[in-house]
């Protein structure tokens, strides 16, 4: 049988640290972050240029089975700055591709988190630069995965961020391997109580009467594959901010119990887990290999 997914986010510039993630039970290994000036030139953020000038860290990581990829984003990537990417998908592809090859990487993230885009097409750009980098990449380096945040897969009026990732899933198709959908910092979509989540994360029970439309039974119904849909939360309660109840965290036990035991009963084929992130907190030189390995006991993999 083959293990389902553990995704972690790795942002540290501690690469001895980044590097025992080996040695854990996650499954894909993502390096943080790939950023851009308002030209549309990408460059390794602190953290990934750290990860890069260590000679072993991605050879270790791969030598161990993980897959390695790069992420392009994060919450503080301007609206400048997509736009600017946006405005040539082409060399936006052509660079991350460059930057795969060199590193001797399995693929590229995309982590849009620009909720209040304008100056582009955000839906168009996202298919656009997921197809790009799927013919682009080589062949066997061309996994390509997003991390929406949940509201994206909610749906609304076209041009709005609910519908973003709805009209992503539709038009790129194949192209994207994994969602790494972040089911934390949004109450309202996620829930305050372990119990709400089973409704509005997992979407084994109804809410108000329907399956929440942003939860995985929700994003799955529409079309999108449920052996795509990773279910993301933070490793641990320093690895957000604010209180709980406002950020998403739930405990171990409670995410094994409210969501993924009733996602497996109703779907076996559900994809896995997410973790942000890599270590307990930023500047931590502590790692989350208890929480993977709590994750991988729950879906059934095996050593």
């Amino acid at each position: 049988m083959t293990n389902k997914e553990i995704v972690g986010y790795a942002l540290s510039t501690n690469t001895q640290l980044v590097g025992q993630m080996a040695q854990s039970d996650y499954t894909t290994v993502i390096l943080c972050f790939v950023v851009a000036d308002t030209s549309g030139t990408l460059s390794p953020s602190t953290e990934l240029q750290a990860n890069f000038d260590d000679p072993n860290l991605i050879t270790t990581l791969k030598s161990a089975g993980k897959r390695v990829l790069i992420s392009l984003g994060g919450e503080n990537f301007s609206t400048d700055a997509w736009a600017a990417l946006a405005d040539n998908v082409d060399n936006t592809a052509d660079q991350l591709s460059q930057m795969v090859s060199h590193h001797k990487l399995d693929g590229v993230d995309i982590d849009w988190e620009d909720t209040g885009y304008t100056g582009y097409d955000a839906p168009t750009f996202l298919t656009d630069l997921s197809k790009a980098l799927k013919s682009k990449l080589p062949e066997g380096q061309n996994f390509v995965t997003h991390a929406p945040q949940a509201p994206y897969f909610y749906g609304g009026a076209p041009g709005t961020y609910t519908q973003v990732y709805v009209d992503v899933a539709k038009g790129a198709g194949d192209a994207v391997d994994l969602y790494n959908i972040q089911y934390y910092n949004n109450d309202w979509y996620v829930g305050t109580t372990a119990e709400e989540e089973t409704g509005k994360v997992a979407g084994t029970v109804p809410v108000d009467g329907q399956t929440f439309p942003s939860s995985i039974m929700g994003i799955a119904s529409t079309g999108v594959p449920i052996s795509k849909l990773i279910l993301g939360k933070p490793t641990t309660s320093t690895n957000v901010t604010g209180t709980p109840a406002d950020n998403g965290y739930l405990c171990e036990d409670d995410i094994v119990n409210s969501l993924i035991k009733p996602l497996l009963a109703k779907e076996p084929d559900f994809a896995g887990m997410m973790g942000w992130q890599y270590p307990t907190q930023y500047g931590s030189d502590t790692g989350t290999d208890a929480w993977a390995a709590t994750m991988a006991a729950a879906l059934g993999n095996q050593s």
